[in-house]
């Protein structure tokens, strides 16, 4: 009785072996096929050069404003991303509360007690308001428009400077 029992056990273990061999055999075939996919998409994308072109300004809060006009960029960059290449990494943040850097500098000018680096969002039918998310919740399309200004702000909380 037992040696039919044991028969039993490793037949039923060697069916699943063998079920479960086919299954990852067709997920490996699968994800082989895709992966040369992607392969095959990413690289007619490179041979395109498809880029967006986008528009940047820094306002610094003592006069100096720095636009980055027509600032290439790559699709699915976020605006923290592109704020870092524009300076040369010259940005000062730390990471991720609330899922976004929380930037306190930008080309030497930090943050204080009352100043403070605020980010500003532009479309044609309201002009610029202040971003509702944080810097790498802003995805940079072609021809989008953003501006970052260091300033204090009044008694509700909203800053007290706006972009040029």
């Amino acid at each position: 009785m037992q040696t039919k029992t044991l028969y039993g056990i490793i037949t039923v273990l060697i069916a699943v072996v063998i079920i479960v061999s086919g299954f990852a055999t067709l997920y490996y075939y699968e994800y082989s096929q895709a992966q040369s996919a992607n392969q095959i998409y990413v690289s007619q994308l490179k041979q395109l050069n498809v880029k967006y072109v986008s528009n940047i300004v820094i306002d610094y809060g003592n006069g100096t404003k720095n636009w980055y006009n027509n600032t290439k960029v790559e699709p699915g960059w976020n605006l923290y991303t592109v704020t870092l290449v524009i300076t040369n990494g010259n940005v000062n943040a730390t990471c991720c509360e609330f899922n976004s850097h929380f930037v306190t500098g930008i080309n030497g000018v930090e943050n204080t007690l009352s100043t403070y680096w605020w980010i500003w969002t532009y479309n044609s039918t309201a002009s610029w308001q202040t971003a509702q998310v944080g810097v790498d919740q802003l995805k940079v399309y072609n021809s989008s428009i953003y501006a970052w200004t260091f300033c204090g702000s009044n008694a509700a909380g909203n800053p007290n400077c706006s972009p040029p």
